[in-house]
């Protein structure tokens, strides 16, 4: 897979399939990726697909605010392209406390 990835502040990390975006005629993200007073994340690159306006050090300090815009507008508007993995340790450490006590979910709820 050819990728677009980038670390973001809550410690998680963006990833763009840009094999899928040479297929995706609208390039939703970029249009969504646009923060009033804080500019954008994402440009168009020399090759139409979508790029890093900021360094990956940049984004990685807040750079991108983690909005999740630019994904949605991909599921929405574009061919699914995009994946944010975002760290949830309040919902890791409750599913553990699920099934340590023998529960889980999936099992009659």
């Amino acid at each position: 897979m050819n990728a677009l990835t980038w670390n973001v502040f809550s410690g998680g990390t963006v990833t763009i399939d840009l094999d899928v975006c040479t297929g995706c005629t609208t390039k939703a993200c970029l249009s969504a990726c646009n923060v009033p007073n804080l500019g954008s994340a994402l440009t168009r690159g020399d090759d139409g697909l979508p790029a890093l306006a900021i360094s990956p050090d940049r984004a990685a300090k807040g750079g991108c605010i983690e909005c999740l815009a630019c994904d949605l507008a991909c599921a929405a508007d574009g061919l699914g392209a995009l994946s944010f993995v975002l760290p949830t340790p309040e919902t890791d450490a409750y599913l553990d406390a699920l099934r340590t006590a023998g529960d889980a979910p999936g099992r009659g709820w």
